[in-house]
């Protein structure tokens, strides 16, 4: 199976699942694929699925294989993540912002002046 698949299995993100196999915790093998190397995984370990009594079913808010504190935890570090690439956009508009005020302002002052630059020079230099 790729990742994706192992993922929705486990119902964790991808992401989760390639830090599995860099961790060690889940073997792949790396196969060229339609658009380069990919992860195959061929058999998931059986500590990631959950102990389920015969009948019982998953609650949704408690995807198979998680418990209340891992989902939380992963939860929290979304957000944390989140959080964190906010920020960065933020900082990011803000310098794009001040560009365009600076670009705004040299533009009036080309489009404020009556006369093109070059004749206000030869002005200059032919009163003196």
């Amino acid at each position: 199976m790729n990742i994706s698949q192992a993922a929705r299995k486990l119902g964790v993100s991808v992401r989760t699942i390639r830090r599995y196999i860099k961790a060690g915790k889940i073997k792949a093998e790396l196969v060229n694929g339609r658009f380069g190397e990919e992860y195959h995984i061929l058999e998931l370990p059986p500590e990631f699925f959950p102990k389920q009594v015969e009948g019982e079913t998953p609650t949704p808010e408690q995807p198979p294989g998680q418990t209340p504190d891992k989902s939380l935890g992963q939860a929290m570090d979304i957000i944390r993540e989140l959080q964190e690439k906010s920020l960065a956009l933020a900082a990011q508009l803000g310098v794009a912002t001040e560009r365009v005020r600076n670009l705004e302002k040299q533009v009036k002052l080309l489009t404020v002046a009556k006369q093109p630059w070059w004749k206000r020079l030869f002005a200059r230099r032919a009163a003196k």
